[in-house]
């Protein structure tokens, strides 16, 4: 509304709809995003004309429209313009069938619109509720932590209870992959909070560092629990009711590396030590319980190399959680 009154009542543009119809470009991107989009907007509609007003000058009106799209295609397809030039040929056919491509003063009120319009965008974008990701990739922090609690717990049952699994776990590990990477969620919630007002209020807690390095702790313990997951499958193919005391040992200590990994969704923003029941309880019981399982390793029998890769790789993912530790105790 803003847009168009400017548009209508002050410029008295006679085709003020252009600017509220270009000032909702700008709304729901970054601050950052928004600013650059403001401009690729004017610079389309400018090169628009410009190709328009040249194809009338110098061919008839059947070829200008031909030589209009061609040429505003060719023109789009600079990266400068890129995602929006496909409008440069859109306006050029626009100008010419409107009959205004000479026609300096229509010409210059639709530019003039175009910018009114990505102006008032860019302010509201900026200025009301301006859109931040990093809540988003906070959140995901925990939705990954969870996830990969869950599927140690899942794990752990499969063996405590000797059930045969195929391909059942790959799909929720599988599933994990796909989800988005935390480290790459932060690069993206980073970048929504340049220009953007509530910078500020992130800078107090410290940002998107304070996050990352649990998220480079979860994206590389996802990779340690893939060889779980393997382990695990081999495990359940193997029937050997005289282990069972071993596989309860293993299965404990899947469900202790998940109670760790659960402490992981604790925001660092809002807890002073989040990762304090992780270190002292936790990790210290994962370690306790591997070399248990390891000190058994040689009267497993046939379940000896399956349980000896689910121990190397627990192990790996305990060292990243114990380094985390470590690397958050000194600001705690």
């Amino acid at each position: 509304m803003v847009a168009w009154w400017l548009a209508d009542r002050v410029v008295g543009s006679p085709q003020s709809f252009l600017a509220p119809y270009t000032a909702l470009f700008m709304i729901g991107v970054t601050v950052r995003a928004s600013g650059t989009a403001a401009l690729r907007q004017v610079g389309v509609v400018v090169a628009g004309v410009t190709v328009a007003a040249a194809a009338v000058v110098a061919l008839p009106p059947v070829a200008a429209l031909a030589a209009s799209v061609a040429v505003g295609t060719a023109v789009g397809r600079l990266r400068v313009f890129a995602p929006d030039g496909m409008w440069v040929a859109i306006t050029a056919l626009l100008v010419l069938l409107y009959g205004s491509a000479m026609d300096e003063t229509v010409v210059m009120f639709r530019v003039a619109d175009v910018a009114l319009g990505a102006l008032v965008g860019v302010c509201v974008n900026a200025l009301v509720l301006p859109p931040e990701y990093l809540s988003e990739a906070r959140d995901l922090v925990v939705e990954r932590s969870r996830g990969q609690a869950q599927l140690l717990r899942d794990l752990a049952r499969v063996v405590k209870d000797g059930k045969q699994v195929q391909w059942e776990l790959r799909t929720d590990l599988w599933a994990l992959f796909k989800a988005s990477g935390v480290t790459a969620a932060l690069d993206r919630g980073k970048d929504s909070l340049r220009g953007n007002i509530r910078r500020k209020g992130w800078a107090r807690v410290g940002g998107e560092r304070i996050y990352r390095p649990v998220a480079t702790a979860l994206d590389r313990t996802l990779i340690s629990l893939a060889a779980v997951v393997v382990g695990v499958e081999a495990l359940s193919r193997k029937a050997d009711a005289s282990q069972a005391g071993l596989r309860a040992d293993v299965a404990d200590l899947l469900d202790t590396v998940a109670d760790a990994l659960d402490e992981l969704g604790y925001d660092p923003a809002r807890h002073h030590s989040p990762y304090a029941q992780m270190m002292n309880l936790h990790l210290p019981e994962a370690m306790r319980l591997s070399d248990v399982v390891r000190a058994d390793l040689d009267d497993a029998g046939s379940d000896a190399e399956a349980i000896s890769a689910i121990v190397v790789a627990i192990d790996t993912v305990n060292a990243t959680l114990y380094g985390l530790g470590h690397e958050r105790a000194p600001t705690q």
